[in-house]
């Protein structure tokens, strides 16, 4: 934000809340951000620990047997005749 922006919210603000209240309200807008950063790394924190766990070993099924592809035959030899 730039200070232009922020002394726009505060002159709007002063004249919305007043300057009897301003500072209780600045107070309270203060607590509410921190909160909301205090849970967002909460849930940031927790979902790095989730996603840097590792994976449980999968169930191992016992090794199939291969099976071999079926054997070529050769093709039989065709007897030619010599003329």
């Amino acid at each position: 934000m730039d200070l232009f922006e922020i002394v726009l919210i505060l002159a709007i603000a002063l004249i919305v809340v007043g300057p009897e209240r301003l500072p209780e309200v600045m107070r309270t807008v203060g607590k509410v951000l921190r909160e909301l950063r205090l849970a967002s790394n909460t849930v940031l924190h927790e979902l790095t620990e989730v996603l840097e766990e590792p994976a449980p070993p999968a169930k191992m099924s016992p090794p199939t047997p291969k099976s071999e592809p079926p054997a070529v035959q050769p093709p039989a030899a065709v007897p030619t005749e010599k003329r």
